[in-house]
């Protein structure tokens, strides 16, 4: 189902960081329509136009989604507009603060990458999601434990993993996650989607 389609003033991201200049940028490097993004994201094409003009801000599920389509995480969604960010080069970029405000994130995707994303992300102890689980329109998705331990729950699965350990689950069943350690956790999300979507 379509989330309400918020206007700029109704609670959906903040005008400052409005990620619309963002997603058409991206959108257009990957040679999606806003058609073709409609469709995967099931919001409608004018709702996306109005966040793109900055006529609308999208609610956290709707960025999500976007996010999800365009194969991108969703702090390059909100950052700064300049061509730096599209270049997914790992060392110059440090860990920035999800939207979420949950966890740091920062892409890590070689920058000739045609199907597959990491992100390198960090979560303080006792943290852990602060929206529903969530699904996102990607093939498969592995998560590859780095630091720390985290709680994985996908379906009604519950994944305990340590530092070395790694898990593959279908992007499309919701999950969520946690921290249950006294230390951070750091991981990296390696998400593969086809060819075809990524035009």
């Amino acid at each position: 189902m379509e989330d309400a389609e918020p206007t700029a003033n109704s609670g959906g991201t903040p005008a400052a960081t409005s990620p619309g200049p963002s997603i058409r940028r991206i959108r257009r490097s990957k040679d999606v329509t806003l058609l073709e993004l409609a469709r995967q994201t099931g919001l409608s094409e004018g709702f996306i136009s109005q966040i793109e003009r900055q006529k609308a801000n999208p609610s956290f599920s709707s960025l999500l989604r976007i996010a999800g389509a365009l194969n991108v995480p969703m702090s390059l969604l909100l950052a700064e507009s300049d061509e730096t960010n599209l270049a997914a080069s790992p060392a110059p970029r440090a860990l920035v603060k999800h939207p979420s405000g949950v966890y740091r994130d920062r892409l890590v995707t070689p920058a000739n990458a045609k199907t597959i994303q990491v992100i390198e992300a960090v979560l303080e102890p006792g943290e852990g999601s602060r929206v529903a689980p969530y699904a996102h329109p990607d093939e498969e998705e592995c998560l590859v434990m780095l630091d720390g331990q985290l709680e994985l729950q996908s379906g009604e699965t519950v994944y305990n993993l340590q530092a070395g350990e790694s898990v593959l689950i279908d992007p499309g069943t919701p999950h969520s996650y946690r921290n249950p350690a006294s230390v951070p956790a750091r991981w990296l999300w390696i998400s593969a989607t086809q060819a075809a979507h990524r035009h």
